[in-house]
């Protein structure tokens, strides 16, 4: 006999179990501790901020003793800039809070989370196959909506709902026929949504002699790709790895430079409205450029935009240390200042 209110008991117990079974597999947000240090834009000149067009506005060396921290190749920011969302290439989601001083400059990160990126069937990713680059919001610096994301290796593009949890399980975007060329690791880097219903996807490496490969592709997706290319005229020795979208309707394209030769760089462009056309050779202007010898920069890859409490626009830039101690994690933060 089930006492009164037993039954209440009962469907309690059942759903804590099933969170806490759920917990145990480790397919919810669990917290993880990441150190976060301030740090200058230039290591020899602490008081200098300015980079090209951009004025740093404060950065992080993030740190972490746990494993699964690191790689992180894409982000997104809420519209008060009090959150992150970030992405691995090791198929893990990461969110964590902001903090920032008096005068509005990055001082902090902290309340950090983490959690696996799911597939189609709701498992884990394993290997190469979870290596997400790319990510677009489907509402601006919502983070808590649909959201899409690019894969390398096995290419693809998903769209997670993020109402439903960083356990939602994704659909499938589809994809025209111009990716089938790309190869290995150079394959679908960066993605922003140009319109409501266009994606603008770029892939790191270029597909023929000359141009780096872009395209619009219809979003939501349809039961076939509607594709139109165009492509970015390379700045060797760069190559693209993120997009957002600039308030003027165009895009900011961050690009990296790394050689053995050359060593270790970070451009950004800025592509106006006009040059997004199909079968345009889009190209830009560039805002700022950044070499490792002389700043605290290192595999930058993500970036997202915001507007600030008086309008200006702040751009977020994060860096994937590809899991190597030799490499950094580091999380910038910039105003566009022409």
């Amino acid at each position: 006999m089930i006492r009164p209110g037993g039954n209440i008991l009962l469907a309690a117990g059942l759903a804590l179990a099933f969170v806490l079974a759920g917990t145990a597999n480790g397919l919810h947000a669990e917290p993880i501790a990441v150190r976060a240090a301030p740090i200058p834009l230039y290591p020899d000149r602490p008081a200098e901020r300015r980079a090209g067009a951009l004025i740093y506005r404060g950065g992080l060396l993030l740190t972490s003793g746990d494993g699964r921290f690191g790689g992180l190749s894409d982000l997104g920011v809420s519209a008060d800039g009090s959150e992150i969302l970030a992405i691995s290439d090791g198929s893990h989601w990461l969110r964590a809070r902001l903090s920032y001083g008096e005068s509005g400059d990055l001082t902090g990160l902290g309340s950090a989370e983490i959690a696996p990126m799911l597939d189609v069937a709701g498992k884990r990713m394993r290997g190469k196959d979870g290596d997400a680059e790319g990510l677009a919001l489907e509402r601006p610096n919502d983070l808590y909506g649909p959201i899409v994301v690019s894969f390398e290796r096995n290419v693809r593009l998903w769209r997670y709902d993020l109402a439903k949890g960083l356990s939602a399980r994704p659909v499938n975007i589809p994809l025209g026929d111009w990716v089938k060329p790309l190869r290995e690791n150079s394959q679908l880097e960066a993605v922003t949504l140009v319109k409501p219903d266009t994606l603008l996807v770029l892939a790191e490496s270029r597909v023929g002699p000359e141009d780096i490969r872009a395209a619009f592709e219809a979003y939501p997706g349809k039961a076939r790709a509607s594709t139109r290319t165009l492509s970015v005229v390379p700045r060797d020795p760069f190559s693209v790895t993120g997009a957002a979208n600039a308030p003027d309707g165009g895009i900011f394209l961050l690009e990296r430079r790394y050689s053995l030769m050359g060593g270790v760089g970070m451009e950004l462009r800025h592509v106006d409205p006009n040059e997004l056309k199909e079968g345009a050779r889009i190209e830009g202007e560039v805002l700022a450029n950044l070499s490792f010898q002389d700043s605290n920069i290192d595999n930058m890859e993500g970036i997202a935009v915001r507007h600030g409490t008086t309008g200006e626009t702040l751009l977020y830039i994060i860096s994937d240390d590809n899991f190597s101690p030799l490499q950094r994690t580091l999380l910038l933060m910039f105003e566009l200042k022409r």
